[in-house]
Formats: structure tokens, sequence, C-alpha cells
């Protein structure tokens, strides 16, 4: 009895070890738009393997291919060391990745593999200009959990585009460093699901997936997307050599601009809230009205809880920017514009 099952299954597998299927089935084309999207994206995304053996750091992530010359986008993560980060095709193939320079302020950076050491096709995404509409259905592709290995596919998750955002972040319990802005979803970002890639249902690239992080500001977990428009430069200058122009008075004076507020931040304690204890004559603070025990909370769209985060926030502004600045004064809370002066 065995024998005439086991007879029938190779009978019913021949055709398929015929073709070199690796699966005992045999996998149906595309059906719906979204099946469609996914398939045509997904040899753009690779799979990264980097450093193992670091605590809490998981060694795996996800890239997208932005350039037909073997260049990987993906986030900037510990476990990429030189020398350990490999990069895996759609195709199952492993690649030595070359490390280049990080944008910092983004969190992200460039990985590089040899696109003549194999014979798949490159297909490198295109980031969109603009952000998509909140409430635009969105797809979130990455290796989730790790559970593709070499040409296995990878996760897909859906969503919807919630949001755009500018908040602290926490990852596990450090701050993380971002001072740009988070295209929010309910996609999911699983372990593993960094790097990849969020896209809108007619094709558009609209987001690098980041970690799961928190808000500092709500203390929730996020699950959120670096908006391609905002790594539209990056890209230029380390792909194409194209490197902006700043302009005459940003070459001037790259300097925080002044404000006139001293906060009362002294005498050892850490991270007081951000109490003002006097306000310096002629300022653009006197300006505005800001008086000795005013409490800022709020400056543009971050919320101030310590004197650290109030002298993070003004740091990121040069001369001539303008603040929206919510303070309380008793029980009263008030607003009002502060525009900062060139530095002494």
């Amino acid at each position: 009895m065995n024998h005439v099952i086991a007879t029938s299954l190779a009978l019913a597998l021949a055709p398929l070890a015929a073709q070199g299927s690796p699966y005992a089935f045999a996998e149906r084309a595309p059906l719906t738009r979204l099946e469609t999207l996914i398939d045509r994206t997904l040899p753009s995304l690779v799979k990264i393997h980097g450093a193992s053996g670091l605590q809490n750091i998981e060694p795996y992530a996800t890239g997208v291919i932005v350039s037909a010359e073997g260049h990987v986008l993906t986030l900037d993560l510990v476990m990429i060391q030189p020398g350990q980060t490999r990069i895996v095709l759609a195709d199952g193939s492993v690649h030595l990745a070359e490390l280049l320079p990080p944008e910092p302020r983004l969190g992200v950076r460039l990985l590089k593999f040899d696109p003549k050491a194999t014979t798949l096709p490159i297909r490198p995404l295109e980031p969109a200009a603009e952000l998509p509409e909140t409430g635009r259905f969105v797809v979130s592709l990455g290796n989730a959990f790790r559970l593709a290995e070499f040409s296995e596919k990878l996760s897909a998750c859906t969503g919807v585009s919630s949001g755009i955002a500018t908040t602290g972040l926490r990852y596990r319990l450090a701050d993380v460093a971002y001072e740009g802005r988070l295209l929010l979803t309910d996609a999911p970002n699983n372990p593993g699901h960094g790097g990849g890639a969020l896209l809108t249902l007619d094709g558009r690239w609209v987001g690098l997936n980041a970690r799961m992080v928190e808000s500092t500001e709500t203390n929730t977990l996020l699950s959120a997307a670096i908006p391609c428009a905002d790594l539209r430069a990056y890209l230029d200058r380390w792909i194409r050599g194209i490197v902006p122009v700043p302009p005459p008075e940003a070459v001037a004076d790259v300097s925080p601009g002044t404000h006139g507020i001293v906060l009362f931040d002294r005498g050892g304690r850490r991270s007081p809230p951000a109490y003002v204890e006097r306000v310096e004559p002629g300022s653009p603070a006197e300006s505005l009205g800001i008086r000795r025990d005013d409490l800022i909370v709020r400056i543009g769209d971050r919320t101030v809880r310590s004197c650290v985060e109030f002298h993070a926030v003004m740091s990121a502004h040069r001369a001539g920017a303008t603040l929206r600045v919510t303070y309380k004064r008793g029980d009263e809370v008030l607003q009002g514009d502060l525009v900062l002066g060139a530095s002494r």
C-alpha cells in the first residue's frame, strides 16, 4: 500500500521536478492588483545579514535596490559591519556588501554589491518625490522575523497611511538621534522589516521602513517609514554625484540661531523641566514676551519635556528661523512666534 502511494506521489511530482521547481506545487500567477504589485516589486528588494552575536540586536534586515550599479538603501544599523554584511538577492545568491558613508541625520546608509556577479536583472526602485495622502492604501515589504531565506519571498503587510509626524524616538531604552519626518502607517514594522519598501497600490515607492520604535512624546509604538521625498538628496549625492549647493546665507552662518532663553538646568539635576530662569535683554525671547518662571512645553510640533529636549530642538535651527513656542505661565497657556537671531 505504501509503495503504491509513494509511486503515485512520484508520478505526480515528476513534471514539476523536470521543470526544476524547488517546491512540490506549481506557483500560480498573480490574480489581483495587489498580488501583481508585490510580484513586480520583490526582485527590487534584498535580504541583509550582518554581524551576529550582539545582544538584543537582530542580525538581519531588508534593503531596496536603488541603482543599476548595485546600490542598496537600508537603515544604518549596528549589525552592518565591514566584512560581515551580506546581501541576498531575490534569486538566492549571496554577495558581500561594500559599505558607503551613512546619512546620520536620517539614519540610513547605502550598501553596494557587484552587479556583474549575478545574472539576475537589476530592477532599481525610483523614490517618489511626493508624500502619500492620508488614508492611502499602502503595502509594506520586508523580511519580517527572518522568515525568508535565500530565494524565499519576503513578507507583505497592508495598511493605510496615517499621516506625517515629527517626534522624538526611542528604540528599546535608548533615544534615537533622528531629525526628520516620519510617514506613519498601521502596516506593522516587525523585526527584520526595517529597510524594506513602503509602496502605494499604484506602485509608487513612498517610504523606507523604519524599525519598530517608540514615540518619546506618547510612549506608544510606531509603525513608520522615512519618506522617500526626504531621501532623494542623499541618493542623488552618492549615486548620481549631484551635490546640492547651499544658499549663500547658509554658507555664511551654520551655527544655531540665538533665542535669549536661559533655563534652570544647573545645580546637578538631570534634565529638569524647561523652566525659564531669565531672559536676556533685547533678545528674541524678550520681544516675544517670555518671562522668568515660564515653562516651555512645545516648540513647533515637538513636545519639550526637559531642558535637554529644549536645547536639542533649538540647536537644529539657524538664525532667521521662526518657531512657534508654546509655554505656560501659571495656569495660562500662551503661544507666540520666536524669530531666532544671529549668533554673536
